[in-house]
């Protein structure tokens, strides 16, 4: 594959983040002491409240943060990886742009370009926790909750609150591909998020009529002891007794049949499909394809042979 050039952060960014590379990790600068009360904003009201918050941090504090002008998702090209100061991603995210916690090799966002380094925890609800309940959790934390484009919107006939927790991290995070994934669905299963967005290469969609609540607290996220908790877990996995590995297949089975019941729809067929496959991706399970093919044909509605080899071969890329 041809590298490709990153284009100039001052051509790829908007304009509160043309900042130039380099500076401090944010756990090496001071945040601001002042306890203050959680405020929200929407994204007219950003720039107007900007002087006033309580997220500022010394010039050297900064996180990195992978971004993108548009919301075109199939063309992975073009991201240039920044180091932002922290008070001006809540601007970022109310913005009609792509961004990611992962830095990309020639700002190709995939799994294989990615690299070490993300300072930043991007956690997604869809449902089941409220604003409210989410920012009481999060509260010793530095960091955002930004709600996104579906907020109280219905989804799959579901009316719910969504949005998104961003907290930066205690230390940059150094995995790899497997090893990312293995600390995401830990923190994932621990604080209740879309077990969807375990990937590496995870790209989430600004809102520029996001509603914006600071968290104010002292503590920044520390993603270490939910790698070594998740890592101890495999080691035990890994010993079970046969009985109890087909007691989690059993499981599995059981919640995927739930997931399809509740949302293998006409209009819905492949995306469940696919968000399945990727569900399955993460819990190890060989054989994908023939996996999705029976799905499909055990539903009411089935997709034709043609859409589903085409999904599947759009899984497999």
């Amino acid at each position: 594959m041809a590298e490709r050039a990153t284009p100039a952060i001052a051509q790829q960014l908007p304009p509160p983040f043309r900042l130039p590379l380099g500076g401090n990790h944010p756990a090496q600068s001071r945040t601001n002491k002042a306890k203050q009360p959680h405020t929200a904003t929407t994204a007219a009201s950003a720039n107007r409240t900007k002087k006033n918050t309580t997220m500022t941090t010394e010039p050297d504090g900064k996180v990195l943060i992978s971004y993108k002008k548009g919301l075109n998702h199939k063309d992975p090209a073009g991201f240039t990886t920044a180091r932002v100061a922290l008070d001006r991603i809540a601007t970022m995210v109310c913005t009609a742009g792509q961004y990611a916690p992962v830095p990309f090799r020639n700002g190709y966002r995939d799994a294989q370009h990615s690299l070490p380094g993300a300072e930043l925890i991007i956690l997604d609800y869809d449902n089941g926790y409220t604003l409210g309940e989410a920012t009481a959790r999060f509260e010793p934390y530095l960091g955002l909750i930004a709600t996104t484009r579906n907020h109280l919107k219905p989804k799959n006939g579901i009316l719910s609150e969504r949005f998104r927790v961003i907290l930066p991290t205690k230390t940059p995070i150094t995995l790899g591909i497997d090893h990312y994934r293995t600390m995401m669905k830990e923190i994932i299963h621990h604080h209740g998020s879309d077990i969807q967005c375990s990937n590496i290469s995870r790209v989430y969609w600004g809102n520029p009529q996001a509603q914006i609540i600071q968290l104010n607290g002292h503590r920044l996220f520390d993603w270490e002891p939910y790698y070594v908790a998740a890592k101890e877990r495999q080691q035990k996995e890994q010993h079970r007794q046969p009985s109890d590995a087909q007691k989690t297949t059993t499981q599995l089975d059981k919640a995927i049949q739930t997931y399809m019941q509740n949302n293998y729809t006409p209009g819905n067929r492949n995306g469940t499909l696919y968000r399945i496959a990727r569900w399955l991706q993460d819990e190890g399970i060989q054989n994908i394809p023939d996996q999705l093919r029976i799905l499909n044909q055990q539903s009411s509605s089935p997709l034709d042979d043609a859409e589903i080899t085409h999904l599947i071969r759009r899984f497999q890329n």
